[in-house]
């Protein structure tokens, strides 16, 4: 079985989520596509990011009703940093009828893989998809790591979990940016204010 891991903070996780794993499990023939939620981001600055328990309850309410989306909070339970290498090897390991994993980064999060622990082993060790989107190019990487990667273009919605972020601080709506069941979940817990 081919499988996708979609990783990232989900700080919250939105509509582009969603519509980027639909895509490329269509796109790559993908058995199913795990959401893997950071826990220790080396590259992320931690006040910015909220507890992992809310951002895993987001994603749970996010992909309740897509039967080939799952979640794994082996990163969440991991402890010190997390590193995707150590997710990779530990996916293969946990899944025996894993054929290929597709690794999936937004254009933003793949444009930082230089910096990421073993790039090169991560390329050597998963498919590594990045997802094109407005205001990020990926010349350099796909430069860079020619052939290595894989751009993946057209499928990226212009909205951002930072943006979110500002908006919910600002009173202003986030309909349609997110799955109302997150809205709510925001909104009652009081999170990004």
């Amino acid at each position: 079985m081919k499988i996708g891991l979609f990783g990232g903070t989900f700080n919250p996780i939105h509509i582009g989520h969603l519509v980027i794993a639909s895509k490329v499990l269509e796109i790559f023939d993908l058995g199913k596509v795990i959401f893997v939620p950071s826990g220790n981001p080396p590259h992320k600055r931690k006040v910015d990011i909220i507890d992992a328990s809310h951002r895993l309850k987001m994603i749970q309410l996010a992909v309740k009703n897509y039967k080939r989306f799952e979640i794994s909070d082996i990163e969440i339970k991991r402890k010190g940093k997390s590193y995707t290498l150590d997710t990779i090897k530990q996916m293969k390991k946990s899944y025996k009828n894993i054929t290929d994993i597709y690794f999936i980064a937004g254009a933003d999060s793949a444009l930082d893989l230089p910096n990421w622990k073993k790039p090169s082993e991560i390329l050597a060790s998963a498919h590594f998809l990045a997802v094109t989107r407005p205001g990020f190019s990926l010349r350099k990487l796909e430069e860079k790591y020619a052939g290595k990667i894989t751009t993946v273009e057209g499928i990226s919605i212009n909205v951002s979990s930072s943006d979110i972020r500002r908006r919910v601080k600002e009173g202003l709506t986030i309909k349609k940016l997110v799955p109302g069941d997150v809205e709510r979940y925001i909104k009652n817990n009081h999170l990004y204010i």
